[in-house]
């Protein structure tokens, strides 16, 4: 008697079908369409982090333009300390006002040499002013005008000028050490004409010395600096 085997059927296993997460509208996309999708929407997102960074700029800039523009909008900033100091080692000078004249405009002579108040330049940099009014807080080689240095003292700046028609390596280079940790509101600069060899400046306020005394130049800078219309303290510009 045969014997008939019969094979066991092998049952195939089919797995389960899952379902697309794909959106609606991408579906039947190659890779390559999805890909370049992808790097659309990074683009954009570039583009609009761009938009942000350059509008938020623009505010800013604006923002600091209108506050030399306007003094009021800054008023939180102005005069933290006690405003002008009538007092200190130094007799205080005639006000001889602050209006803003155009560059080369013609104005009243000032009464002191260098000028401690008075019409003074609000520029960007131009012929007679390279370096714009108020100039940026540093050391200088060469002179600048009055008109220039008043608007940095407007500002609560300090100056820090020399006369020396034969030369004078030493005190210049040891006025430039006094300010060389930070050149914030101070403007350093030889100034022809003076009555002595030096002079420090603030608004309404001058020193004048024929010798360097650095002990007598640190106590002026104690009690005027930062006491201006405009004062605005660590000023960077």
């Amino acid at each position: 008697m045969k014997m008939f085997s019969r094979k066991k059927e092998e049952a195939v296993i089919v797995p389960a079908r899952v379902a697309t997460q794909r959106p609606e509208d991408h579906r039947g996309m190659s890779k390559t369409d999805l890909r370049e999708i992808k790097r659309e929407r990074s683009r954009g997102r570039k583009g609009r982090r761009r938009m942000l960074i350059t509008v938020g700029a623009a505010i800013f800039a604006g923002i600091f333009i209108a506050g030399l523009v306007l003094p009021g909008v800054f008023n939180s900033r102005q005069n933290t300390r006690a405003g002008l100091n009538k007092g200190g080692p130094v007799s205080i000078a005639e006000d001889e006002g602050r209006e803003h004249v155009a560059a080369g405009q013609s104005h009243a002579p000032y009464m002191t040499k260098p000028a401690t108040s008075g019409d003074h330049w609000f520029t960007p940099p131009v012929t007679l002013a390279p370096y714009g009014a108020p100039a940026r807080w540093g050391i200088y080689d060469e002179v600048l005008p009055d008109e220039v240095l008043i608007h940095n003292l407007e500002h609560g700046g300090i100056g820090m000028h020399y006369d020396c028609p034969d030369g004078c390596d030493d005190l210049v280079n040891r006025i430039k050490d006094l300010v060389t940790t930070s050149k914030s509101q101070f403007i350093v600069s030889p100034y022809l004409g003076m009555p002595k060899k030096i002079a420090i400046t603030a608004w309404r306020h001058v020193m004048y010395m024929d010798a360097f005394d650095q002990e007598k130049i640190i106590e002026f800078i104690r009690e005027y600096q930062d006491r201006a219309p405009e004062s605005l303290p660590n000023n960077q510009f």
